[in-house]
């Protein structure tokens, strides 16, 4: 091959380079028109999506939240970001009773199984308010028919429900378990206030037979006795009329009265003894040393020194009385 035959071929595979270079331009040039294109309509759509009027919200196939409208800001009390970083729409917002059947209908919206793809179901938002919502899913596929997850929409109809009657019923079981809740409360207040009653009336008993019988044993031991033998049977007999409070039934009255105040108190003070719990439950009912005194057959000065040593165990400050640090716990 000649010199010139050389130069030819070369000139004519440069040609050939410089029509490829141009076609690969052109090509890149038609490639980013086409890109701009889609990112015109993503931006589009996504604009449509973020201003919809209801909560719009995009699962994965496996249940992962891809998109959150920012209108679910308006129905939940959530921003969209929030929700997508909780991930459980089910515990976040969905009322107690119906998380069972609304995890359900996911779960089956997901796997593609499910006949009706409505679902009504009821909502506490951020600030606890109840409402009524309407969830309508659809599968989401690409062109080529790959399955992308599931397309779900939630609107509030609260508004709807209560016009056709279903609020105002959950309202009146409302109302009907406030006042069943009041009723047991009374119940409660009345079983303290007999409790207390029988508690006095037993302090009482016990304070004046104390009182009776030890001015028995001073006429005794003072000699002055017309009939010595009388008196001392009279002082055996007082003795065995002064009771002890059975401490199981009192602690038993006390539970019904004041749900686990017993059971709080030796958690929070495991230090405590048996004597410092009954202390405890008498001061709960709000009894007074003499009266506390009564119950137990001692003096009222040993009842004091008994809540001394009770404030030492259970380290409380010079600035908190004993009786209102009882009555919160």
């Amino acid at each position: 091959m000649t010199s010139e035959e050389s130069i030819e071929k070369f000139k004519n595979r440069v040609r050939e380079l410089e029509q490829q270079v141009s076609e690969l331009k052109y090509g890149e040039n038609d490639l980013k028109l086409k890109l701009e294109e889609e990112a015109e309509k993503r931006r589009f759509y996504q604009l449509v999506a973020d201003f919809t009027f209801g909560w719009e919200l995009w699962f994965d196939p496996t249940g992962s939240i891809k998109y959150c409208s920012p209108s679910c800001f308006d129905l939940t009390g959530f921003t969209a970001n929030q929700i997508i970083s909780l991930g459980n729409i089910s515990e976040l917002l969905v009322y107690q009773s119906d998380r069972q059947k609304f995890n359900a209908f996911l779960e089956q919206s997901l796997n593609q199984t499910l006949v009706n793809q409505t679902l009504e179901f009821r909502m506490l938002t951020r600030t606890k308010q109840l409402r009524w919502c309407m969830l309508n899913v659809r599968g989401v596929y690409d062109k080529q028919g790959k399955y992308m997850g599931i397309r779900a929409s939630v609107d509030d109809v609260t508004r709807l429900k209560r016009a056709m009657g279903q609020i105002h019923e959950m309202e009146t079981a409302k109302e009907l378990e406030n006042r069943t809740r009041q009723r047991l409360q009374t119940e409660l207040n009345v079983k303290d206030r007999e409790l207390v009653s029988f508690l006095l009336q037993l302090s009482q008993k016990n304070e004046l037979l104390s009182t009776v019988k030890n001015q028995l044993q001073l006429l005794e031991s003072s000699g002055s006795a017309k009939n010595p033998k009388i008196v001392g049977q009279l002082i055996a007999l007082l003795g065995k009329q002064e009771k002890s409070v059975d401490w199981s039934l009192i602690e038993n009255e006390l539970e019904k009265v004041h749900p686990g105040f017993l059971t709080r108190l030796y958690a929070k003070h495991p230090v405590i003894s048996l004597k410092d719990k009954r202390l405890c439950g008498y001061m709960k009912l709000g009894l007074t040393s003499r009266e506390i005194a009564g119950l137990l057959n001692i003096t009222a000065k040993s009842v004091e020194i008994a809540r001394i040593r009770l404030r030492k165990k259970l380290k409380l400050s010079t600035e908190i009385r004993l009786a209102n640090y009882l009555s919160q716990l």
